[in-house]
């Protein structure tokens, strides 16, 4: 069992590294080629708006950007693989 899974089966919340996060978005956007958003968190201490924004433009998954679980995306990219929409 992966830490996000026994963590999410005794309902604890994940710790997230921001910094690794940070990484993620710009990887994520040097794959696909665009700007990666200038913030991660609002000043509401929760996800950016520019990065809600990023997310939906590009597909990235915020689970994956906050925890490096990559599961969302693939089911995603599953999904329009077969014709549906993610």
């Amino acid at each position: 069992m992966t830490d996000y899974n026994a963590a999410q089966a005794n309902g604890e919340a994940m710790p997230i590294d921001y910094v690794e996060a940070e990484a993620r978005v710009q990887f994520f956007a040097d794959v696909v080629g665009v700007e990666a958003p200038a913030r991660i968190i609002g000043d509401d201490e929760a996800p950016a708006r520019e990065l809600l924004n990023f997310c939906i433009g590009t597909g990235a998954s915020l689970d994956w950007i906050f925890l490096g679980d990559v599961r969302a995306m693939i089911r995603d990219s599953f999904k329009v693989a077969k014709g549906g929409q993610a």
